[in-house]
């Protein structure tokens, strides 16, 4: 079986109040921009929040934007111990937006990060923030047979 994965990296030098970080209203975003290109909606996983969690977690305690885990392995790994089956991931990572419409913006003007987003062949989303900071982190995956996307407003 071939796996595939693609990691993005964003910065933003800049800090304003935020609000609340809700992983629906991140998903609902991504979603209004992929059923306006014609491709189907992402179903929120848990799975994936809980390791955007960590990994966000892990960014703000050693002040540091990355992919890397605290142990050096893959976000494959981290998925597998959720006991999430997938055949392809992604995962793009921020820092310094101060909502999921602006990190949303800066993810789109990136094309590593856009292509993410508007993969055809993802079906799952997870999403996180961590303070202080706002690293924020986005993971995506194809999990076949599990498909219940959300209804947005």
């Amino acid at each position: 079986m071939l796996f595939r994965y693609t990691l993005t990296v964003s910065a933003t030098l800049f800090f304003i109040t935020a609000s609340a970080f809700s992983p629906e209203r991140l998903i609902c975003i991504v979603n209004r921009e992929r059923v306006s290109r014609g491709l189907r909606p992402l179903v929120l996983s848990s799975e994936l929040n809980d390791v955007c969690q960590r990994h966000s977690r892990m960014q703000v305690k050693y002040n540091r934007m990355t992919h890397d885990r605290y142990d050096h392995s893959p976000m494959d790994k981290a998925i597998n111990e959720h006991g999430l089956r997938w055949t392809q991931y992604g995962e793009n990572v921020a820092r310094g937006q101060t909502s999921e419409e602006s990190v949303m913006r800066v993810w789109m003007n990136s094309p590593p990060h856009r292509r993410n987003i508007l993969n055809p062949g993802f079906t799952h989303m997870g999403g996180a923030l961590g303070q202080p900071g706002y690293y924020w982190t986005q993971g995506f995956a194809t999990v076949p047979g599990r498909y219940n996307p959300p209804v947005c407003p």
